[in-house]
């Protein structure tokens, strides 16, 4: 109990020679209190160290001395003492947090993280799309983009900017989507290409990587501004390239997805 007791003043602040000598002094229950030797004798610390362990008590109101020639030192009560240990901490805290505020602190670079598995890859993309609230900008394959249907659903009647941009032919465009299809079937070396994703949602968060359910895909999920940016950036230019061989103008889809300092879409026009 006593051991218990000692652990907890020594936590509080008091080393344990202290914590042993204000239990020992509790503990004598004599109004006039003890002399340095008898503390040493009840407590076991060694004489040369106790008078020095008593002025510290005194320092922290643990303990005050009596008389004179010997001295006798009688113990501040429990709760007393226990009510200033808590001020004191308090303070300390408050000095504390104060000196750490002034400190100018250096914003920290947005996490980046890592997803392998596909099950991974498509589940973070799902909740991803799930949370949409301004736009979704995709570039992927179809295999891909039917896994992704019922996440794309949920979200159909919110007024969102979405874009979509298949590396292979699409049958059925999600709903709400403008969707920029390519096709594979004439071209037999891009028909062996592996499955990217790129997908930006609300052009806060980015996912970005492979997407093949037997390999280690090393894809990334990061709400990091410049890295946001490429992912976005790279949309545009598959868009922009297939709106060159077909003809079809991507302004109105382009437009909103680029930064304001990079309109009007020079080049983008015929």
């Amino acid at each position: 109990m006593h051991e218990e007791i000692v652990e907890q003043l020594s936590t509080a602040g008091l080393t344990r020679n202290e914590s042993l000598a204000y239990v020992a002094l509790l503990e004598s229950g004599e109004d006039q209190g003890l002399t340095g030797y008898e503390v040493a004798a009840r407590s076991g610390i060694p004489r040369s160290a106790v008078y020095n362990v008593l002025r510290r008590l005194e320092a922290s109101g643990a303990a005050f001395a009596t008389g004179d020639k010997p001295a006798r030192y009688v113990p501040s009560p429990p709760d007393r003492f226990v009510t200033g240990l808590r001020a004191s901490a308090q303070s300390t805290y408050d000095k504390l947090d104060t000196a750490l505020a002034r400190i100018p602190v250096r914003a920290l670079p947005e996490p980046v993280w890592t997803l392998s598995r596909y099950s991974q890859v498509m589940g973070r993309l799902d909740q991803m799309l799930r949370s949409a609230e301004r736009s979704i900008y995709l570039s992927l394959w179809s295999r891909e983009l039917e896994v992704l249907r019922p996440a794309l659903d949920a979200v159909a009647g919110r007024g969102l900017h979405r874009v979509l941009h298949s590396v292979d032919s699409v049958t059925n465009c999600p709903a709400g989507f403008s969707c920029w299809t390519d096709d594979v079937t004439s071209d037999a070396e891009k028909a062996t290409w592996s499955h990217k994703i790129l997908a930006v949602v609300d052009r806060k968060q980015a996912l970005m990587g492979g997407a093949d359910p037997a390999a280690d895909n090393h894809a990334v999920v990061t709400s990091n501004p410049s890295l946001v940016d490429v992912a976005t950036n790279h949309i545009i230019l598959d868009i922009t390239l297939l709106a060159r061989s077909t003809g079809r103008d991507p302004g109105d889809d382009v437009a909103p997805m680029m930064r304001p300092h990079l309109l009007p879409l020079d080049g983008l026009e015929g």
